[in-house]
């Protein structure tokens, strides 16, 4: 398929857009006519396309994507979905794409473009099958649907978003406007991923984990010593405006070139501690008899998961 034809249809409409151009509906819902969930994975079925143009293949013929834009892969959230599979099936085809033969047995091989994780899940709820759309798709192609895919379900953290989007305009000569239009974000957002990678790679690491912000990224960016600032924020837990005014104080000249003070041990007992019991990321702010406790959180799901973890 030709860059022009790619770069008409757009991809920033979402991946069941994309889908439909070809006149695939209906993918997302009850795939009952393609296989019997109860029989899904226990055994294969030679399947023709259903009117959805949704066939079944084996899981052993299913490949991942070495240049997959995602990563990490919540480990309680990928549990979820191999027990919500284990009692309903693969509700939903994954994207994949022919590639090759297989050269022990002489199956055809496909490499997954979008749906790793219900992929990953299958294999640990032992299906033996699952449902797929296939589709011929350029490397180009299947690059942009994955970091489509990623990035309007909140999937990949920043790190991950930035990489994608560096891959797109070096493998594929993209410019930040055009990558902008394909992916349905503004041009200075591209721009301002992108400068991430600008930042040292434990700065980048903690990124990647949510141990910091965007926002304490850009602070850590403009520091004349990145290193420095980024553990200063992790170890002693910097709000952004703190780490902000760090750096307008070294740039001012005013003398005050050292980060504030470290927290106390206990404090940071305690963050570590709630942190580990609830999954996310804790900063308390211990001043005189008070406090203040703030929790971060990345999706709906993680707030969801917070609030029944509180409730009595």
């Amino acid at each position: 398929m030709s860059d022009k034809k790619i770069k008409e249809r757009g991809l920033g409409r979402g991946l069941s857009a994309l889908m439909s151009d070809v006149g695939v509906s209906g993918v997302v819902g009850d795939f009952s006519g393609v296989e019997d969930k109860k029989n899904q994975g226990n055994k294969l079925k030679k399947n023709p396309l259903s009117k959805s143009g949704v066939t079944t293949v084996g899981i052993n013929q299913l490949i991942r994507n070495p240049d997959q834009p995602r990563r990490y892969f919540d480990k309680e959230k990928l549990k979820e979905l191999t027990d919500s599979i284990k009692d309903k099936g693969v509700l939903q085809p994954i994207l994949v794409r022919p590639i090759s033969k297989s050269d022990r047995n002489n199956e055809d091989l496909y490499q997954i473009v979008a749906g790793e994780r219900r992929w990953q899940a299958s294999l640990t709820a032992k299906l033996d099958a699952m449902p797929v759309l296939i589709r011929d798709l350029t490397d180009q192609e299947v690059l942009e649907i994955g970091v489509v895919e990623n990035v309007q379900r909140a999937d990949l953290n920043p790190i991950e978003e930035a990489l994608a989007y560096k891959a797109l305009s070096e493998q594929f000569s993209r410019t930040q406007q055009e990558i902008a239009t394909s992916v349905g974000k503004s041009r200075p957002h591209i721009a301002n991923m992108l400068r991430l990678l600008s930042l040292p790679p434990i700065a980048q690491d903690y990124l990647a984990k949510g141990s910091i912000s965007t926002g304490h990224a850009r602070a850590i960016i403009a520091a004349p010593d990145p290193t420095e600032l980024a553990d200063a924020i992790v170890n002693k837990g910097l709000s952004v405006r703190e780490a902000e005014d760090w750096v307008r104080r070294i740039k001012a000249g005013d003398g005050k070139t050292s980060v504030p003070a470290q927290k106390d041990a206990n404090v940071r007992k305690v963050e570590n501690d709630l942190s580990d019991y609830i999954g996310l990321i804790v900063n308390l702010r211990h001043k005189g008899p008070g406090g203040e406790l703030r929790i971060k959180y990345k999706t709906a799901e993680q707030l969801e998961g917070l609030i029944k973890r509180l409730k009595p």
